[in-house]
Order: C-alpha cells, then structure tokens, then sequence
C-alpha cells in the first residue's frame, strides 16, 4: 500500500459573505484558514482519494470540475474520488444554485483548482503506507436538537432550560473512527476521524473551519511527523454541541476550543490503540439513483400565501415562501450520487446531504466491516435528508422545498443503496 497526504488553503478573502445563516454575514477577519485535505491510497491495482472541505457544501457540477482536473492530472478514476465537506457555518456559500447569500464569484471560480490541487499534491506524495484502525466513544458533547414539548410539539432547539422540553426525539451516535496512516518508519502521515456533530460552534463574522480545523490543527501538533489530520462530517444532520439542560453558553472560540480538546483527546487515544489491517484491499463504487424531488402541494402554496401576508415572518418561513414561488422541480426525479470506498478493513459511505443520525446508525450496524465510516454532504447537496417520521410533525429540518429538497423517503433509499454498495465491495 503506498498513501499520500495533500493539503491547500481554500480561505476566501475577506469580505466575502459568509454562509450557513439565512441573512447575510459578511466577513471581518480570517480567524483561521479554511483548507481542502486529500487523502490518496493506492494498491498496485485501484487507487482512490478521499478529500475533505472546510466548507458548508458544494454541488454536483462543482465536484465534476473538481473531478476531472484531479483525474486528468493523476490518473485517479473521476469515479473513485470522493469530496466531502465539514459543513463549517463560517465558510463562504459554495451553492451556486440557489445561494442564500452573495455569492463571491472570483473565489468560485477558482475554488475547484484549488481542490483538485490538494489531490495533485497528495498523489504527488505517495510513498509506502501501513493502514491502522481504531475507535473511541465519546456521547457527552453532541446533543440530538429535536425535543418533544408538552404541547405535543416536537421543536427545533427549543432553547436553554426550557420547561416545556420533555426530551429529545432521536438518539446521537457516539462513535468516533480514526483511520491512521503510518509510514515505513511507523510515525503518521495522516489521521481522518470520523464523528457526527453539527459545525455551528464559532458563530460571527470571523472565516474559521470551527471545530473540525482546531481539532485537527491540536491532533497534528501532538505527533513529531505533523501528520495531516483529516475531521470527516459524520450524518449529524438533527446533531448539534446545544446541552438544554444548562445555561453555559456553547458558541464562540471558547466552545470550539473546549469540543475540540475533547475530540482531540479521544483521538489521539483511538489513534494509538489502532490496530494494523489484516486487509489492502481498495475498491470503489459510484452510483446514480433517481429520487424524485419534493412535491409541491397545495398545502405548500396555501402555507406560502399565508407567509407573505404576514407582516413579519420569521427567517424560515420567509425563505420557504420564496423558492415555493419560483419552484420547478415538483414532480421531476434528482440524479442523487451515492459513493462508497473500500479501505482494507474498512469502509467509508459518501451521502449527499445533511444526513439524520439515525440512518447513519442503521448503515453502520448493517454494514459488513466492522468500522464504517459516513461521510456527509459528500459529492453534492440536497439539503436536508430526515428520517420518515421527522415530517409527522416537522422542524426546520423537514420544511419543504427550503431543508428538504427530495420526498421524505429519500433517505431510506439512500440508506438501502448504500448497504448494497457495502455488500459488493465487501465481497
């Protein structure tokens, strides 16, 4: 096995409006740099690349380009490269379709080189790899953000010691993966963990890669080699670091800081007890599924006419009325890529989207290796993708055509696909 690490710098310049809120923030200062990670193994006979974004997401179009840059220039198979994002909500809107806010055109249209470069540079950098696996649990940061209310409500982050809050609706998942890469004289060159956990800790005006950058800048800083250290979004798309059960404010550096030691620490203990693979096997499988996209109702329209009588909308609902006004996908179907990568003893589960915990869980427990590593928002983005019953009643996370974009089966689709992919490469 023969790995290589590539890193480049994707930080726009300041000024540049920041995404993730449905207002626009524009940015004061670099807090710290946002940077595009790529990681490539090859084994003689497949070679594939696994890289991760500082960024909220990126669309279909933008990896293509991504894609076949990297590939032309390293032979690596347009399909065996697999983009993901941090889903940072101090990064610049990289949804062309559809932004929210301004969008920095300069930057975007030099954001797609400066990704294929990290892979250039990794593929660059190969030389002989051993693969290691390991694993913590860690369930005392990340919190599930949909409570049932006495009412018979299920809301979305209710709020600090609320009274009202019975309990949270769904489970969290507290695994986190390392996958460590050794070189011949047995230090790391690379770490990629793997946990589940909402990116909206910095807040501001300030560009920063929230705790996903601190606490991989805090892992390397603790290895002599420096190794790259790779935070892969794991399906945390009703995940969040919101404890309701204490007045402590969670947001700002302090917080990152303090979630990114705790996540630091976990590990460096996981990376340390990792255990070498039996297995060198790579492999890898892309796949199109058609989703049909969600449908407008007449309920919608009503519920949008509604908002724009309304003298002040909230945020939500403001947006929502928008896009129903101007919607064209009722009843057309999504080409939704679905992507998984055999590493060894292991494997690693590309999803389009901000992913509910609970099918992240269910293709865990029904994969066939051991670990299984999810990566959100990868390759694309359709907003959203809740489970089944999180439409009956909604949250923010469900709202038609404004977070889910696809019919509320999607993710059992995806979830079904992603299993047979598993099983195929699992042999």
């Amino acid at each position: 096995m023969k790995a290589g690490a590539g890193t480049q710098v994707i930080t726009p310049p300041v000024g540049t409006s920041l995404a993730g809120y449905f207002h626009d923030r524009v940015s004061t200062a670099v807090h710290d740099d946002l940077l595009a990670k790529a990681l490539v193994l090859d084994n003689g006979k497949a070679k594939v690349a696994i890289v991760v974004c500082d960024l909220l997401w990126l669309q279909g179009d933008q990896v293509a380009k991504v894609r076949e840059t990297a590939s032309r220039a390293t032979g690596i198979p347009a399909e065996s490269i697999m983009i993901s994002c941090t889903h940072t909500h101090t990064g610049p809107e990289a949804r062309v379709a559809r932004p929210m806010v301004p969008i920095n055109e300069a930057y975007m249209d030099r954001l797609p080189q400066l990704i294929a470069d990290s892979i250039i540079r990794a593929s660059e950098n190969l030389r002989p790899a051993v693969l290691r696996l390991g694993e913590e649990y860690e369930g005392r940061i990340s919190f599930n953000r949909r409570f049932l209310m006495k009412d018979g409500r299920v809301a979305f982050n209710p709020g600090k010691m609320n009274p009202d809050i019975i309990g949270p609706v769904g489970p969290t998942d507290p695994q986190l993966n390392v996958l460590r890469v050794d070189g011949e004289d047995g230090s790391p060159m690379a770490i990629l963990i793997n946990f589940s956990m909402h990116p909206d800790v910095m807040t501001g005006c300030e560009i920063s890669a929230d705790f996903p950058g601190e606490c991989s800048r805090i892992v390397s800083s603790l290895y002599e080699s420096k190794p790259m250290v790779v935070y892969m979004q794991g399906a945390c798309g009703n995940l969040n670091q919101l404890d309701v059960s204490t007045t402590v404010n969670q947001n700002g550096w302090q917080e990152v800081t303090r979630i990114s030691r705790v996540l630091a620490g976990k590990t460096l203990a996981a990376s340390e007890l990792s255990e070498p693979m039996d297995c060198e096997d790579l492999g890898s499988i892309s796949r199109k599924v058609g989703i049909k996209y969600h449908p407008l109702t007449e309920e919608l329209k009503a519920k949008a006419e509604e908002t724009r009588k309304k003298a002040n909308p909230n945020d939500f609902e403001k947006a929502q009325a928008e896009l129903i006004a101007d919607y064209r996908l009722d009843g057309k179907s999504a080409d939704v890529e679905l992507q998984a990568i055999r590493i060894g003893d292991t494997a690693v589960v590309g999803i389009p989207g901000e992913y509910f915990v609970e099918y992240g869980l269910s293709i865990k427990e029904w994969s066939p290796f051991d670990q299984t590593f999810i990566a959100e928002l990868a390759n694309d983005t359709f907003g959203y993708i809740p489970i089944l019953d999180a439409f009956y009643p909604g949250t923010y996370e469900t709202m038609p055509i404004l977070s889910a974009n696809l019919e509320p089966s999607a993710g059992i689709q995806m979830a079904n696909e992603a299993g047979k992919m598993l099983r195929e490469l699992a042999g």
